[in-house]
C-alpha cells in the first residue's frame, strides 16, 4: 500500500503539480499521458513489497490482524473524505471556472456564514473521529493483556510437555524482554531460563504457536521500544516503569523485530528475532537451553580457545553455561553456535543469497540454515572489530566499528576514567582459536 502510494505520486502526481506551473499545452499533455503513467505504475507493486520482512500489512497473529483492520479502517474512511472533498473541489473549479469571453465579467456572488452548512461539517468530522477512535481504543485494550477467550488454551498445563512447578501450571508463558544498549535479553522465569538462573537468551526470543504468551517490558539504560511488525505492535521500554503487552503467533517460522524508538549510536542496528515452533518443539528448546555448555576437546584449538576466552577477560563480561558463569553484563554464549544471528542480530549468519532467494517467493518466515563459513566469518569480524584485532606490530587490522559505539569494544558501563575504550589486543592466532572455541557452543 505505501509503495503503490508512493509509486502513484512519483510518477504522477508530483510531475503533474510541476506542469501546472506552466502554459495549457503542457497541462493538457499532463492529463492525457502522465496520469495514466502514474495509474499504471499501480500495477507494478508485487507481493514481495507487500509481505516484506518487517511489513505490518502481514499480520500473522491475532493482535497484529487487531491493528491491521484498524488501519485499514482508516485508510478506507480517509479514502471517502478523500473522494468527497476532492470532488466537490474538482466540481468547483470545473463549474466556475473563467471560460473565453468572460474576463472582465464580474464574479459569482459569494455565499458566507451558512450555519447550516458549518454545523453539518462540524458534526460529519467528529462523526469521522468517532469512526476511527472506536476501533483504536479497543485495539489498544485489546494488546494490554492476555484476553481472557485465549487463557484456557494458552495455560502451560495446557500445552507444555517440559517440567514446570506446580505453582504456574495454570499461568500462561511468560516472558521478560529486557533493552539494553544495542541488544534484547529474554528471560522465561517460569522455566528457570533466567539472568540469575544463568541461562539467559540474548536477541533470539522462541514461542509456541498459537499460545498466548505475556511480554513484561523492561529497560536497564535507556528508552528502548519493543516491536515485532508480523505479530504485535510496539510498546516502549522504559527505564523504572514495568510496561507489559501479550504476543501470539498463529504461523511457524522466523520473524523479525526491532527496537522503535531512538535509544543512541546504534539504534538501528538494535535487532532481535522472533521464532515461532510448534509446541513440542519448543519444549524441546528450553531442555537444550538448559543444558551446560559442551567442553571443547582436550589439547584442541577450541580448548586454546576457551583459556584464551578467561585471559582476555571476555568472561568477565559474558557467561558460557556450566564454564564460565561469573559474566551477566553481556549476551550468554552458552549456546551461540546456534543463533541465526550476532551482534544484537545484526550479522546474519545464513548465506543472503539463499535467504534473499526465500525473501523473494513471498514467504519471509521462511530460513535458510546457518552456514557455518559465514558464522565464523561473523565471530572473527565482530570479536576482531574497533582494533582489537592486531599485526605483529602490534598495529590494528580492522579499525572500523561493525556496530558504533557498542559496549564490548567500549567500555562505558561504569563511566570510569581510563575505560572508554578496550584494551584488549588479539592476534590473528588467538582470535582464531576464540572463534573455534565459540563455535563449538551449540
Amino acid at each position: 500500500m505505501f509503495l503503490a502510494v508512493r509509486r502513484f505520486l512519483l510518477t504522477s502526481l508530483l510531475p503533474l503539480g510541476i506542469l501546472t506551473l506552466t502554459g495549457c499545452a503542457m497541462r493538457r499533455f499532463a492529463f492525457a499521458c502522465l496520469l495514466p503513467i502514474g495509474f499504471l505504475a499501480l500495477t507494478g507493486c508485487s507481493k514481495a513489497e507487500w509481505v516484506g520482512r518487517q511489513s505490518p500489512m502481514d499480520p500473522k497473529g491475532p493482535l497484529a490482524q487487531s491493528q491491521f483492520d484498524v488501519f485499514m479502517s482508516t485508510v478506507w474512511l480517509s479514502l471517502v473524505l478523500f473522494v468527497i472533498v476532492g470532488g466537490i473541489l474538482v466540481y468547483a473549479v470545473i463549474r466556475f471556472r473563467e471560460r473565453p469571453g468572460q474576463a472582465n465579467t464580474r464574479p459569482p456572488e459569494q455565499g458566507h456564514g451558512n450555519p447550516m452548512i458549518e454545523i453539518g461539517l462540524i458534526m460529519a468530522s467528529v462523526a469521522s473521529l468517532v469512526v476511527i477512535a472506536i476501533p483504536t481504543l479497543e485495539a489498544i485494550w485489546y494488546m494490554d493483556d492476555v484476553p481472557i477467550e485465549a487463557k484456557p488454551t494458552s495455560k502451560l498445563s495446557a500445552w507444555y510437555t517440559g517440567k514446570i512447578d506446580s505453582k504456574v501450571a495454570e499461568d500462561v508463558l511468560t516472558i521478560d524482554a529486557v533493552g539494553k544498549q544495542w541488544w534484547f535479553r529474554f528471560e522465561y522465569p517460569q522455566l528457570g531460563l533466567t539472568q540469575e538462573g544463568k541461562r539467559a537468551i540474548p536477541n533470539e526470543i522462541v514461542i509456541p504457536r498459537g499460545k498466548a504468551v505475556r511480554i513484561n517490558l523492561r529497560s536497564e539504560d535507556v528508552i528502548h521500544s519493543f516491536w515485532i511488525p508480523k505479530i504485535a505492535g510496539k510498546v516502549d521500554m522504559v527505564p523504572g516503569r514495568r510496561n507489559h503487552m501479550w504476543i501470539q503467533g498463529d504461523q511457524v517460522g522466523l520473524y523479525y523485530g526491532q527496537c522503535a524508538e531512538f535509544c543512541g549510536d546504534s539504534h538501528a542496528y538494535m535487532r532481535f528475532r522472533c521464532r515461532v515452533v510448534e509446541p513440542e518443539e519448543f519444549a524441546k528448546w528450553v531442555e537444550a537451553q538448559r543444558t551446560p555448555a559442551a567442553e571443547p576437546a582436550a589439547n584442541s584449538l577450541a580448548a586454546t580457545g576457551k583459556a584464551l576466552f578467561a585471559q582476555k577477560t571476555c568472561a568477565m563480561c559474558h557467561r558460557v553455561g556450566g564454564q564460565y558463569d561469573a559474566g551477566s553484563f553481556a549476551p550468554d554464549l552458552t549456546h551461540v553456535a546456534s543463533r541465526t544471528s550476532l551482534a544484537g542480530a545484526w550479522l546474519d549468519n545464513r548465506d543472503p543469497a539463499t535467504q534473499l532467494a526465500i525473501d523473494a517467493k513471498g514467504n519471509t518466515e521462511l530460513s535458510a540454515p546457518i552456514d557455518p563459513a559465514l558464522q565464523r566469518k561473523n565471530l572473527a569480524d565482530w570479536i576482531g572489530s574497533s582494533g582489537v584485532l592486531v599485526d605483529a606490530n602490534g598495529k590494528p587490522v580492522h579499525s572500523a566499528d561493525i556496530k558504533p559505539g557498542n559496549r564490548m569494544h567500549y567500555y562505558r558501563m561504569f563511566n570510569v576514567a581510563g575505560l572508554n575504550e578496550t584494551k584488549v589486543k588479539l592476534t590473528q592466532a588467538e582470535l582464531d582459536a576464540i572463534v573455534e572455541y565459540l563455535m563449538t557452543l551449540n
